[in-house]
This record gives C-alpha cells, structure tokens and sequence, in this order.
C-alpha cells in the first residue's frame, strides 16, 4: 500500500505542476509579487491603528476559523480501487495514513504564514508577541489535525456522521479562536491539545467498529479534485471537466439588447452562451464580487487600483478561452457570415463586460467617498481595458490559430 501511495502521488505531483506553470506565468506572478507588497504596507498600517476590543477578536476568530476549513483530505483514491482494493480494504488504512500526513502540508503551510502576520498584531496589542504566536501556531495546527482525523473518519462506515462533527470542531475553533484573541492565545491551546487528545484516546476504538466506504471514498475524492480542476478550468482546458448549462430565463431581457440581424450572429450566440453557460457567468459573477469586496476595504489610492486591474485582468484573461466555446461544433461553420465577425463580436463582448466590471469597482470607491481612487479606477481601468482587448487580447488569440 505504501508503494500504491508513493506512485500515485509522484503521477499527481506531476500533473499538478504541468497545470501550475499555466496559472502561475511570469506575468502573473510579477503582479502577484508587486500587490503582496503593497498588501504588507497596507496591513502595517492597519495594525497601527488597531486597539484592543470584542470586535477586533470576532473578526479575527471569522478569518482564521475560516482558514482552517481549507484543505481537504487528499486520498488520490481512483474509482477502480472500489473493486481491486476491496479485498485489502484493511491494509488500506496504512494508505490512508499517508494520504492524511500529505494533506497537512498545504493547509498547515497556509496556516503557519496566517499565524506568523499576528506577531505585529500581538505586539501592537500589547502582549508578548513570542509566546502569543506560538501557541497561536500550536493551536491552529492542533485544530487542523484534529479536523483532518474527522475528515478521515468520513471514509468509514460508523454510526456517527463525522460531517457534522466537523461542523461542530469549526463552531468550537471560533469559540475558542475568539477567547484566544480576546484574553491570550494561550486559551486556544489549552482547547485544542484536550481536543486532541480526548479525540486521540477515543479513534482507536472508532476505528475498529468502523468498515471502509469504498464508494464515499471515491465520491469525495471526485468532488475535491473536481474543485481543484475547476479552479485551473479559470487560467486553463482542463480536458474531461464538465460543464452544465442552465436556461436562466430571467436572463432573456439582456439577448434582446443585441437586434437579432445577420451581422449580429456571432455576438447573439456568444451572449447566450456566456449568460446559459455553466462556467463563465458564474467565474465573472464571483470575481466581480471579491473585487469589489477587495476594493471596498482598501484605502490608498493606488493599492485600490492595483487590485483593480489584477483582477480586471484575472477575469479578461479566464474569458478568453470562451472564444473557442464553438469551436468544435459543426453549424457553426456553416452561418453564411464572414469570417472578421467572431473575433470583432468575442472582442466586443469582452470590452462590455471589463467595463461593467469597471463601473462597479469606481461605485464601489464612489460609495466610500474615495475620490481619488474612483477616478484612478474610472480612468486607469478604462485604459487597460481598451489596452487588453485591442492589444493584448488579440495578440493572445493570434498566438493560439498561429499554434493550431
């Protein structure tokens, strides 16, 4: 099993980096690079005005208590195993085991940078920064591996729904998260080692009343990878992943905003597309709404403008593989249009919808009373969209018919 383990996870480290190089390109990474800078000027400027209160711990009790729901269980378990494996479903437990240590690294690694950013915090709180983040640290690790020993039990057939009970450990982390900023991490220690350990002198027994659940096994492990594709699906094809489409009736009133004419063929089926389309709409709705959540809580100017067009970019970037959506569809080689339409319609489409995204973060700035940075985003997010669809945006789909 161990051998089983190794194997599988060297083929799902290499095709995870073959999807990473994609997401993470130069350019991307650059500004990625510039924004976290400016992210840590921002954030010693925060930590400056912050003072001791209920409201500052609930706060951030919600963020961590968040964090620690990321990572799942990563068993890189495969649908043939639910019949080739059944017969060692025992000595699978050892594969399991690994699969649950390789997990940890991930979320432990998110969670030690998180716990690492309160030492300025503490320090401006008036505690011993050493001591408070440390068992912070300790706290959030002991929390993760207990949540992580829950999600190992939902592979088991057991009375108990470990589901819920992960709900429960989450309910609790924010109890004792809170207790923990409010007086001294200290507290959140203290509550998450007797977790720990009461829960650690209780799984031995659980396990041996409990039979592994093949088809819960492959179930969740589908959805989790499915999750992890969805997210490449946004940068990259992710050949096999599907896709559902929805009619959205509601939606039709935006289709009769373009005449329905023999010049407008190619911008009428991009439109219904992208409004019926299981991807795109739900990928432009969700990254509309954390950019302007972003842009609402930052103030210098030119950091609100700096995630502006990150994500002005993120979502202009991920929109360009719908240009292919009908690529493979006989008909619509057939429409009697001439061949400078798709491009000129795609191009139009992608120019609306940037600059919708564009009217949304200045209202957003706007409603803070943020003059500077509303007319920066009006002005500057106006350029780099017209810079992105005449320029960069043709260039991308020129590359792409050159290489096919």
């Amino acid at each position: 099993m161990i051998k089983l383990w190794r194997t599988r996870l060297r083929q799902h480290v290499q095709e995870q980096q073959k999807y990473l190089r994609l997401v993470f390109n130069d350019h991307f990474v650059l500004i990625l690079l510039i924004l976290f800078g400016g992210a840590l000027y921002a954030y010693s400027q925060v930590v400056k005005t912050l003072q001791p209160s209920g409201w500052l711990a609930l706060g951030m009790a919600l963020i961590f208590a968040g964090f620690l729901s990321f990572g799942q269980l990563a068993t890189l378990a495969e649908a043939p195993d639910q019949i080739f494996l059944l017969p060692k479903a025992e000595a699978f437990k050892v594969y399991l085991l690994r699969a649950r240590r390789y997990s940890m690294i991930l979320p432990g690694t998110l969670l030690t940078f998180t716990g690492l950013a309160m030492w300025p915090l503490f320090a401006q709180l008036g505690q011993d920064p050493a001591s408070a983040t440390i068992a912070l640290l300790l706290a959030l690790w002991l929390f993760k591996d207990l949540d992580l020993w829950l999600q190992f039990l939902q592979r088991y057939h057991l009375p108990i729904r470990w589901h819920h009970q992960r709900l429960l450990l989450l309910i609790i982390a924010f109890i004792a998260l809170f207790g923990g900023f409010y007086v001294h991490p200290a507290m959140t220690l203290l509550v998450a080692f007797i977790l720990n350990l009461v829960f650690r002198w209780q799984l031995k027994s659980v396990l041996e009343h409990g039979r592994l659940n093949f088809s819960a096994l492959v179930s969740l492990e589908d959805a989790r990878m499915g999750r992890v594709y969805r997210f490449y699906n946004l940068f990259t094809d992710v050949p096999g992943l599907a896709n559902s489409v929805h009619r959205r009736r509601y939606l039709d009133g935006l289709l009769k905003l373009v005449k329905p004419q023999q010049t407008t063929t190619w911008l009428f089926l991009y439109l219904r597309g992208f409004l019926r389309g299981g991807e795109y709409l739900g990928l432009y709705l969700r990254l509309l709404v954390i950019g302007a959540v972003i842009v609402a809580v930052l103030s210098p100017w030119w950091l609100v403008l700096g995630f502006a067009i990150l994500f002005l970019y993120m979502v202009g970037f991920q929109l360009l593989p719908f240009y292919y959506q009908y690529d493979d569809i006989v008909f619509v080689h057939l429409y009697p249009v001439g061949p400078e339409q798709k491009p000129a319609a795609f191009e139009r489409l992608l120019t609306v919808l940037l600059l919708i995204e564009v009217l949304a973060f200045t209202l957003v700035t706007l409603i803070r009373l943020q003059w500077v940075a509303a007319g920066s985003i009006f002005i500057g997010g106006g350029l780099f969209v017209w810079a992105f669809t005449r320029w960069y945006a043709r260039m991308r789909l020129k590359q792409h018919r050159v290489m096919v």
